[in-house]
């Protein structure tokens, strides 16, 4: 199969860091809704488990209200030192992206990966890097001054038709605010 585009990407810390900025824009408002939502629904139950008599229910709920925080507060921490300590973000780690017409390879020391377009859960496109998420919380980072061939132009337009509605543009953001930030 004819390869379309080709990019390397060397991951750094610098690079991670824009990411993690990137995803808290796109989850954070929906993070919180879901986490207030857990908090406000198991709350009223376990004061409807008080009310009823049922204190060992509210008790349980309470625990199980506590384990929930510490989890959603201390996975992430955890996972971000991992991240953190990987060769991944030491500048040696370069991922090689080929594309096809119907799928894609990521390719670096590891291993490689071929993942189908219609498989990825979304591409987001910043101002530096396209972000090819293949699950909510795991993404191939990708920069856009890495293409060995094929331009970012003909990349865009390409990916828009396979995965349109997954297709999300972050760079209007950026320069809607570089505008009124210039009034």
């Amino acid at each position: 199969m004819e390869e379309l585009f080709e990019n390397k990407t060397k991951y750094t810390q610098k690079a991670y860091d824009i990411f993690i900025d990137s995803y808290m824009q796109e989850y954070s408002l929906s993070n919180k809704l879901f986490m207030l939502w857990n908090f406000s629904f198991f709350g009223f139950c376990a004061v409807l488990a008080f009310y009823s008599k049922e204190i060992m229910l509210g008790i349980a709920i309470i625990i199980g209200l506590l384990i929930y925080l510490a989890f959603i507060v201390v996975k992430p921490i955890l996972e971000g030192k991992k991240v953190q300590k990987s060769e991944k973000l030491s500048g040696t780690f370069i991922n090689t992206y080929k594309f096809y017409k119907k799928y894609f390879r990521a390719e670096n020391p590891d291993g490689e990966a071929q993942i189908y377009y219609f498989k990825l859960y979304k591409i987001v496109e910043t101002e530096e890097y396209f972000y090819l998420y293949i699950s909510r919380d795991y993404a191939f980072i990708m920069a856009k001054s890495g293409f060995t061939k094929g331009t970012i132009e003909e990349f865009t337009n390409f990916m828009r038709k396979k995965i349109y509605l997954k297709y999300k543009d972050r760079t209007i953001n950026t320069k809607i605010r570089e505008r009124f930030a210039k009034k």
